[in-house]
């Protein structure tokens, strides 16, 4: 399967059901980690970062080359949890974006290590923090849900890039995958890739500047689509 993937990636995103109602979760601002309310620095990136939309300033991740560089974070509604997380060795269940087959994908220094890799947060991407993903069960214990950059594909053949929503798992230890925000199929050249050069959330939604196949930027915006976890660009 993975061969394939060098002329061009399709992967589709699934997700077990549970059994209990969902639950819609609130969203809110967010900061770079470790700095008070109102002193976000300004990105690495010399591309446009989209503007704060309502009060505060929603959480950011800037890019140069099409991978973020840097990110924001929001202030901790419980210490710990979804924060603790080693993103670059981090295991995240149901992420069928990196893998149609295995449960779970397995990162040590932010890639899983196939020929074709899949990698978490490149570029020195940072994860954005928010209560943003429908809740299942009920009672899970997580109040706050993270934004990842994923990357899929060799740097010098077709790759493909998604905003990963990932929550923790009802027992509060693993981490698992929500429907990924998946940027658009690359082109026929290296150089043909769409690429997340920021992203944020805004309430339960997210907000994105993007850098399209033909080297343009533009701003895209995704709401949830049902109680699964489907996004739907609006």
């Amino acid at each position: 399967m993975h061969g394939k993937l060098l002329v061009g990636v399709a992967l589709g995103v699934t997700l077990g059901a549970g059994c209990t109602p969902s639950v819609d979760r609130q969203g809110g601002d967010a900061v770079p980690a470790g700095s008070s309310p109102g002193s976000v620095s300004p990105s690495a990136s010399s591309a446009p970062t989209p503007a704060s939309s309502g009060p505060g300033t929603p959480a950011t991740a800037g890019a140069t080359q099409g991978a973020p560089v840097s990110g924001t974070s929001g202030p901790a509604t419980q210490v710990g949890e979804i924060r603790q997380t080693d993103w670059p060795n981090a295991v995240i269940r149901k992420l069928t974006f990196c893998s149609e087959s295995d449960d779970a994908v397995a990162f040590r220094n932010g890639s899983n290590g196939f020929d074709v890799p899949c990698r978490i947060l490149p570029g020195g991407a940072q994860p954005v923090y928010g209560e943003f993903i429908v809740e299942e069960p009920a009672n899970a214990p997580s109040t706050e849900d993270a934004l990842v950059l994923v990357e899929l594909g060799n740097a010098n053949a077709a790759r493909r890039q998604a905003l990963v929503p990932v929550q923790l798992s009802d027992n509060g230890r693993g981490r698992h995958a929500w429907p990924a925000i998946r940027g658009d199929q690359p082109g026929s050249g290296a150089d043909q890739v769409m690429t997340f050069v920021s992203y944020r959330l805004v309430g339960q939604n997210v907000e994105a500047t993007v850098r399209t196949l033909d080297g343009g930027t533009e701003t895209r915006r995704w709401r949830k689509a049902d109680g699964s976890g489907n996004w739907a660009r609006y």
